[in-house]
């Protein structure tokens, strides 16, 4: 249970004392995100914002640097991942090549010693690959429209082919077409959730992506960047400083895993208070076993008075009374000797003494 707790708490405790920035960028943009982590080996991890989106569920590996080189360690960002610069030197930067909105979520830094760095990448609605996918649902609707058009310069595309979750959508009952380029989810729940691809019938290779998640601002609402005023839109690699600090902000990773922390404290105490008052029952019942297995077999007699030839009464004077102590040994034999008793044995010794 310790280590648990501790596998749990640490790595919170470590990552939100870093340096948070946000990015939010659009579809296709080149990514930098920079470290200046010096001790090997060093990890980048990845916790997605939109986990039915990406298929992914919790924290991820993706890029580690150590002596034996470099390498991306999970498949959907093979050839998308690149290092610049020397890790050795004490700054360099991965870079996440033709990002799409699946890609949104937690980038972290870390050497062996600590995390140095984190951000929280948006990578919102846009043109993607001549495709573009908009949210056009109402802000109280509780439908959700999607509406797919060919981007701005780029060749029209007249016919659409629509996906969720890699399934084609005619396969939903609760699907109905406006048009090849309108899909409209009628009374949207949590079953509607994921990715929605939209494809040119003519040429798969144009097509974009919409990550639906009813827990963010991709959900109900009309598509905009909810982001904090200080946030700044990164618009590629030729822009210096683009990410803004998010000091203080705790993303919703780290809030699970600071109620995950707390669960566990809770069922520690629990347990530990249990486990106490288990062992003080116990306890009391030994003792009580005790007191009742060292109880004498035979009865005392009471103390009595006795007379000096006088009849005791209520009126009597204390230099008539007369004090008697009485003591009584009975040696029995417990039920574990079986052998005969002498006569020495059974014998109940007493004395009295008179004052």
């Amino acid at each position: 249970m310790r280590t648990l707790l501790a596998l749990t708490v640490l790595p919170w405790l470590t990552l939100s004392s870093t340096t948070v920035k946000n990015i939010a960028v659009p579809p296709e943009t080149d990514v930098d995100f920079k470290c200046n982590a010096t001790a090997l080996p060093v990890r980048w991890m990845w916790f997605p914002k939109h986990c039915k989106c990406a298929e992914e569920s919790s924290m991820k590996i993706i890029y580690t640097i150590d002596k034996h080189g470099n390498k991306t360690t999970v498949q959907r960002f093979k050839k998308r991942l690149t290092l610049r610069g020397d890790p050795r030197a004490g700054e360099h930067a991965l870079v996440l090549s033709d990002s799409v909105m699946s890609d949104s979520g937690t980038y972290s830094c870390a050497d062996s010693k600590t995390t140095v760095q984190s951000y929280e990448l948006e990578i919102t609605a846009g043109c993607y690959h001549n495709v573009q996918i908009e949210n056009r649902s109402g802000k109280e609707s509780e439908d959700v429209t999607l509406f797919c058009s060919s981007c701005a310069g780029g060749k029209q595309i007249k016919n659409f082919n629509w996906t969720f979750n890699g399934k084609p959508v005619s396969d939903l009952h609760s699907i109905r077409y406006i048009r090849n380029s309108v899909v409209i989810i009628q009374n949207v729940t949590a079953d509607d959730e994921g990715k929605w691809i939209c494809a040119s019938v003519d040429d798969p290779c144009q097509f974009s992506e919409y990550c639906l998640d009813l827990g963010s601002n991709t959900g109900r609402k009309k598509n905009e960047n909810k982001y904090p005023k200080d946030t700044t839109q990164a618009t590629g690699l030729n822009k210096n400083d683009s990410e803004t600090d998010g000091k203080g902000g705790l993303s919703d990773p780290l809030k699970a895993v600071i109620v995950v922390a707390l669960v566990l404290i809770v069922m520690v105490l629990l347990t530990s208070v249990w486990l106490y008052l288990y062992r003080r029952k116990r306890s009391r019942r030994l003792e009580q076993k005790l007191t009742d297995n060292s109880a004498p077999n035979g009865d005392f007699s009471p103390p009595v008075s006795v007379g000096t030839g006088q009849a005791m009464t209520g009126t009597a004077t204390q230099q008539e009374e007369v004090e008697v102590q009485y003591a009584s040994i009975n040696l029995g034999q417990t039920k574990r000797q079986q052998r005969p008793l002498s006569v020495e044995e059974s014998t109940i010794y007493s004395t009295v003494k008179i004052k």
